[in-house]
């Protein structure tokens, strides 16, 4: 649709899953290039900030929360996200939180596990891991496809161990979703 969303950050997260205010929010810059609220509450980490390919989902999540949601997508111009709804839980036993995510052409959520060294295929609808990419180094921090044909991964990483960028060939049959872009009337 060409709307560009972006959230903000509480760097005050990095003292614990319940440090720092919810004091962040998630907007959009709409056509007419007038900055537009999506969300009625506030949080400390915006990421996990993508959509499947009809365009009206967005998948949010709270980093220190450790949940990835689903809201129903306005179209028009100044709707909010409604319906929220747990599209996944990292798991207790892996260190971190969720970061950068894509979606694939065939609607899976990829998430980069910054702290636990991975990115992982996660079906929306049911929450299944279906594909795990290890890498490395701790902490992958985004995804996104690339390549002639959209089926190799790119992930970007930080340090102390990271701050590299690695491809990955996806396995046949999966592909990425060409990056909308930015428009103003």
């Amino acid at each position: 649709q060409g709307r560009f969303v972006f959230g903000m950050y509480n760097q005050y997260h990095r003292a614990g899953s319940s440090a720092g205010d919810n004091n962040a929010g998630l907007y959009r810059i709409n056509e007419y290039l007038e900055v537009e609220p999506l969300l009625d509450y506030k949080f400390r980490v915006s990421n996990c900030i993508c959509f499947p390919p009809q365009g009206n989902i967005i998948y949010f999540c709270d980093t220190p929360t450790r949940k990835v949601y689903a809201f129903d997508y306005p179209v028009h111009r100044g709707g909010q996200l409604s319906n929220r709804r747990l599209v996944w839980t990292m798991p207790p036993n892996l260190p971190g939180g969720p970061d950068g995510a894509q979606v694939d052409a065939e609607g899976y959520l990829w998430i980069a596990l910054t702290g636990a060294g991975r990115v992982v295929r996660v079906n929306p609808a049911t929450s299944v891991v279906d594909i795990v990419v290890h890498l490395p180094v701790k902490s992958p921090t985004s995804c996104t496809f690339g390549g002639p044909n959209l089926d190799e991964l790119f992930i970007t990483t930080r340090g102390p161990d990271g701050g590299g960028l690695y491809r990955v060939k996806m396995p046949y049959g999966i592909k990425g979703l060409p990056e909308p872009e930015f428009r103003v009337l």
